[in-house]
């Protein structure tokens, strides 16, 4: 059979997205599957599809690019289809060009069955779909959750389609009391999480994390109110939001008004979210309303316990309280997310009980499960067509054409497929696999067999030198990097496949770092070493590496109105600070001054040391300055990098964002100071005029 899914955007990362990733993925097993997308916003979708699912779209939004069509004369003007709200605004709004190329697909697609994924397009398949195929709509949010004027009109379309999905049996029913009519129609199938093979979570990060949409139905907000009331007894602990949406800019301020700002990093959208759910040790859900829980079903298959609210529709039928996970009473708000939250920071013999039944649990969800029951429905929609003609045949003329126009049935004709060439099988994708081990190894393995022997070949970025390293593939098994055998300068490594003369650059499918959350760094004769395998922002495998004579890892940092207080741990050649030993803060400029700050011995290597912000104020003499810190153990030991690349994070900067300070500056006017870890992974500052003093002229 041939299945097509009708999808707003499927470029972005979003429930929709994934769910709809997961389900073609599954049915192109034994279908051949497309997904039709109706905008095309990049080259790659961000989140990868099945080679075998066929990705098309219906107007290019890609600026600076032949084929885009934002200009297009047709792009203008209002759709005739009913408004959704959620795609009226931005650039990828619904405008006559939309009528025109929904219209002609729907009539000219060769699909068996359609399946279309959000109000407005449930009701372009109504209105024009043809009963040429099978129209099924999709429901991704509830019933509920959309404005009664939406509602209404999605309601209305439920006659027009042969099934409509919901993710849960509770809106299914709330559909069918609301659409009487169609009651029949409407089925409850939930999307299911697919199972990728991940190391499951070690549940001693001290992490929870929380993902989805940052809008207010997921009470953020709540979540972090409830950490801070929990971080004076559990110092360790961060969370970690993920996800993008209109409620950034006021968590980042709620973050900083807690002075949360070293503890609550906003990880922005991260894909594929799966491997960053293994990272966790706890897993949490506070909204007022969830649809299905895709992130809770994602951390299941983890092996995290899950912390959520009891809100509808899906917790409740996700998480066994007491069993997988906790839920909190909506109705004990802060206090009871807090006291849930706080019994599983407490006790990691229940996190583990309690994440091993989860992995359990969640197996029962698969999109192979999701696909059958499709399967199931489209078969039912089959068989009842073929009676519902039947029944017609057996009628006379006139009462014939009567029953068709109330059924509102076309007449059983098949317009004739256009030929289509032989599909060519896909080009094997040259990707891998990359996992940090608990010894902090990295094992990369290719996902398909290359023919012929090959080998790993690493290069450093950017490297007038062009160094590299050779690494030979076993088989079977993974090529190991291991710590304390592959030497990787400091910098940035792309991974190549190398067989013969042919070379290419690996595409990262998975990239497991679930074990670096806590693990030391390893400190040998020759210093300090860390490394980071990671996904590139296009899509492939590569490997941050720090490798240092000596490095201060920075274990808290405070910022104030006056000052910046940091505390960090030596690791390297220096372990313990000598006496007498400064930190410098040096302007970046050349010839700029630099001044030296009293490093304090907390003991064991620790040390701290302060910044009133009047030091750099006086040196401030440009619209922009920014300042890099070093320690200087003694003289003749050259200087120790200051700042946090332990861990797992590869790019701190957006996550780990620091509040300002505004001071006003002896010469009149105000500059604007922040502290920042910079793509180095070190500890820099950034003061900049506010834009209301005049210019000074450096100091003679």
């Amino acid at each position: 059979m041939r299945i097509a899914f009708l999808i707003h955007n499927a470029y972005g990362i979003g429930a929709t997205i994934r769910g709809t990733a997961h389900l073609s993925a599954a049915l192109a097993e034994r279908h051949d599957v497309q997904v039709m997308s109706v905008h095309r916003v990049a080259d790659t979708p961000a989140l990868p599809f099945d080679p075998r699912v066929r990705l098309s779209s219906l107007i290019d939004m890609r600026e600076d690019t032949p084929g885009y069509e934002g200009d297009h004369v047709l792009n203008t003007g209002t759709h005739r289809m009913f408004p959704d709200p959620a795609v009226e605004t931005g650039r990828l709004r619904y405008r006559t060009l939309h009528d025109l190329r929904l219209t002609e697909w729907l009539a000219w697609t060769d699909a068996d069955a359609v399946i279309a994924t959000r109000p407005l397009l449930n009701g372009y398949l109504a209105r024009h779909g043809s009963d040429r195929y099978l129209r099924i709509g999709q429901e991704h949010l509830t019933l509920h959750s959309h404005e009664p004027r939406l509602r209404a009109d999605q309601n209305s379309c439920l006659p027009h389609l042969d099934a409509f999905v919901t993710l849960t049996e509770d809106d299914a029913a709330a559909y069918r009391a609301a659409v009487p009519e169609a009651a029949d129609r409407v089925h409850a199938v939930p999307p299911g999480s697919p199972d990728l093979g991940l190391t499951p979570s070690l549940r001693t990060s001290r992490t929870i994390i929380a993902a989805g949409r940052l809008v207010p139905g997921k009470r953020y907000d709540r979540l972090v109110d409830a950490f801070a009331k929990l971080l004076p007894e559990h110092p360790g602990w961060t969370l970690r939001i993920y996800g993008r949406g209109p409620e950034h800019a006021a968590l980042r301020r709620r973050v900083d008004r807690l002075g949360l700002y070293d503890h609550v990093l906003l990880m922005g959208a991260v894909t594929p979210m799966e491997p960053e759910w293994a990272k966790a040790a706890i897993a949490a859900v506070s909204s007022d309303i969830e649809p299905y829980g895709h992130g809770i079903l994602e951390a299941m298959r983890a092996g995290v316990p899950v912390v959520a609210t009891d809100a509808p529709h899906g917790p409740g039928r996700l998480v066994a309280h007491g069993v997988t996970g906790l839920l909190a009473p909506l109705t004990g708000g802060t206090d009871a997310l807090a006291a849930a939250l706080g019994r599983l920071m407490d006790d990691q013999e229940t996190r583990d009980r309690f994440g091993r039944t989860a992995r359990v649990h969640a197996a029962a969800h698969s999109t192979e499960a999701a696909a059958r029951a499709y399967e199931r429905i489209l078969d039912d929609i089959g068989a009842r067509r073929t009676r519902d003609r039947a029944e017609l045949d057996a009628l006379g003329p006139r009462p014939r054409k009567a029953a068709r126009a109330a059924a509102r049935l076309t007449p059983p004709f098949r317009v004739p497929r256009r030929a289509r060439p032989p599909r060519k099988p896909p080009r094997p994708r040259t990707e891998a696999r990359a996992l940090v081990t608990r010894t902090g190894a990295i094992e990369i393995r290719p996902t398909a067999p290359f023919p012929g022997p090959y080998e790993l070949l690493l290069t450093l970025r950017d490297d007038p030198a062009a160094r590299a390293v050779r690494l030979p593939v076993p088989e079977p098994g993974p090529a190991v990097l291991g710590r304390a055998t592959h030497r990787l300068d400091e910098g940035r490594w792309d991974v190549h496949l190398l067989a013969g003369t042919t070379r290419r650059r690996l595409r990262a499918a998975l990239v497991e770092q679930g074990a670096l959350p806590g693990l030391p760094p390893l400190e040998d004769g020759t210093g300090f070493a860390h490394w980071i395998p990671y996904r590139t922002k296009d899509g492939y495998l590569a490997i941050r590496a720090w490798r240092r004579p000596a490095h201060a890892e920075i274990v808290a940092l405070e910022t104030g109105d006056s000052g910046l207080l940091v505390t960090a741990q030596l690791h390297g050649i220096v372990r313990t600070l000598p006496r007498g030993a400064m930190v410098r803060v040096k302007a970046r400029e050349e010839g700029s001054e630099s001044f030296l700050l009293a490093a304090r011995d907390q003991g064991r290597g620790r040390f701290g040391f302060r910044l009133p912000y009047v030091m750099p104020l006086a040196g401030h003499a440009r619209a922009q300055d920014v300042w890099d810190f070093a320690l200087l153990p003694e003289p003749g030991v050259a200087p120790v990098p200051l700042g946090r690349v332990l861990g797992d994070l590869v790019d701190r900067k957006k996550a780990a964002v620091l509040p300002y300070t505004e001071l006003e500056h002896p010469a009149g006017g105000t500059a604007r100071v922040r502290p920042f870890v910079n793509v180095r992974g070190d500890l820099s500052l950034l003061m900049r005029d506010t834009g209301d003093r005049p210019a000074r002229l450096p100091a003679d």
